[in-house]
């Protein structure tokens, strides 16, 4: 069975970037973005109207809940405040609505809706970018779903732990939790989320400098999202079988698995995805000594860092650029660095 998968792309950008999905649970099973950053100031974000209007919506209703003292209108109604801000980029305010359900749904003695909760809040913390905190709630959450018998949510609960422990940089904690995950969906026959859990095993291995480990389990989670066609996993599990071989020198090995994801990444129209392959491939020629064709992969890379907005990866990318210039083997063969070349201006596209 192919389900849609419960996770969304984060790349972190790096000279050689492997690409992380996440299973973690969302408010109200919305996806989340795996590595978002910490929201300084997220409380003062502007919704759009359309928006405003919805949380004005459930506001309301939670008024007329809290006079009425009616529990579980309460619970739903800040659920839905809470899912809603999660959605429009503000954990901060997120983290506010689930903590207040927590000690309602204590009262209330519903242990499923107190795992809801639990996860809701390691969620939030982890988009935050408090981990320990996240960590915290969801192992809370975990006896709870497998005291309940849900055996997605406690997969998904392990799952979850597992990426707290890879942004902790603890990947042999990351590892066992995301072997635990895994015979669940292998039960399920949920083929996407056996993939999402098999590349993220694939991550831990590669932390662990287990090369034949990880490309196993890259190249597994590979076949199975092309099975489901799932081709953005496809891509970033062929990136990632790519950046193994690149990090383990096996730089032309490298070559063909990061071609095939940014023929996909190009069909998809995923700038991102694209940025961080092509300077991967950059890297790669780098490594082979090809100073011009990594040079011109890096030039590529910028204005998809550009399009995407991601002001980091285009850094990098310019920072490799400066790197090549500044290698003796490349001097003949690239001239002199552009005395014009200036990082702000390559983002912003100008010549």
């Amino acid at each position: 069975m192919c389900t849609p998968a419960l996770a969304s792309l984060s790349a972190a950008p790096a000279a050689v970037t492997l690409l992380v999905w996440s299973l973690a649970v969302a408010p109200l099973a919305y996806a989340q973005d795996s590595s978002l950053p910490p929201a300084a100031g997220a409380a003062s974000m502007q919704l759009a109207p359309e928006v405003e209007v919805s949380l004005a919506g459930y506001e309301a209703n939670l008024k007329v809940a809290i006079e009425a003292g009616d529990l579980q209108s309460q619970v739903s109604a800040l659920d839905r405040i809470g899912a809603l801000y999660f959605r429009h980029g503000n954990p901060a305010e997120a983290l506010k609505s689930f903590q207040r359900v927590l000690p309602i749904v204590h009262i209330l003695g519903e242990q499923t809706a107190e795992g809801t909760a639990l996860s809701d809040i390691g969620a939030a913390d982890f988009a935050l970018g408090r981990d320990e905190e996240a960590l915290e709630a969801f192992k809370q959450a975990l006896p709870i779903w497998r005291k309940a018998g849900n055996q997605d949510r406690e997969a998904a609960t392990l799952g979850d732990i597992g990426e707290v422990f890879r942004a902790l940089d603890d990947p042999d904690e990351a590892l066992l939790f995301d072997q635990r995950a895994l015979p669940f969906y292998e039960m399920s026959g949920n083929r996407d989320a056996q993939a999402t859990v098999l590349n993220n095993i694939g991550l831990a291995y590669y932390a662990l400098r287990n090369k034949e480990k990880a490309l196993d389990a890259f190249q597994e989670a590979r076949e199975l999202y092309h099975m489901c066609m799932n081709l953005s996993g496809e891509a970033n599990a062929l990136n990632n079988i790519g950046g193994t071989y690149n990090a383990f020198g096996e730089t032309r090995r490298a070559l063909d698995p990061f071609q095939q994801a940014l023929v996909i990444q190009r069909q998809l129209g995923n700038r991102k995805g694209q940025a961080t392959t092509l300077n991967n491939m950059g890297t790669a020629y780098s490594r082979l000594g090809d100073g011009k064709r990594a040079l011109e992969l890096y030039k590529q890379a910028l204005p998809a860092f550009r399009d995407a907005g991601d002001v980091n990866g285009a850094a990098t990318a310019m920072k490799n650029i400066e790197l090549l210039y500044a290698d003796g083997r490349y001097r003949s063969s690239l001239g002199e660095r552009p005395k014009d070349f200036d990082v702000a201006a390559r983002f912003r596209g100008e010549p």
